[in-house]
């Protein structure tokens, strides 16, 4: 009986999770209506303050990618801003991504089975699957914050 009871505990999410998961949602920017830019922007700026949150020791990085996941579930807003920003990572410059909000991405474009991009460690994926050179270039236009 009580490993019944500590096993559900392991599921429960700590209180700081909840108020993370929390703290994200109610500072997610507005998205716009069809707008990528404002989508990729939005995406920044959750991952950057998920990202000083962990820099703070507030919650852990697996923690994170979980409120992340839950986010992307729960909260159209983030949904669509994620797949924006996957669906236009190669144009996205490298240092514009928190570290954290690179690896979901990446994860996403994984899972989308998406070709790697030039932000991935492995260069022999990245020499198979160059994307086309011709993609609009966001770099100008989204500024790191």
């Amino acid at each position: 009986m009580l490993n019944d009871i500590e096993s559900t505990e392991s599921i429960l999410p700590e209180p700081e999770v909840t108020d993370a998961f929390e703290k994200l949602k109610k500072n997610m920017p507005s998205i716009g209506f069809i707008s990528r830019k404002k989508r990729i922007q939005a995406y920044i700026t959750i991952t950057k303050m998920a990202e000083y949150m962990i820099t703070n020791d507030e919650i852990n990085e697996e923690d994170t990618l979980f409120i992340f996941s839950l986010l992307m579930r729960k909260f159209p807003n983030f949904q669509k801003a994620a797949m924006m920003t996957a669906l236009n990572l190669p144009s996205i410059g490298i240092g514009v991504l928190s570290p954290i909000g690179l690896k979901f991405i990446l994860e996403i474009r994984k899972n989308l089975n998406l070709p790697s991009t030039h932000h991935t460690d492995n260069d022999d994926e990245d020499e198979e699957n160059e994307d086309s050179p011709d993609a609009p270039s966001l770099e100008n236009n989204i500024k790191p914050s």
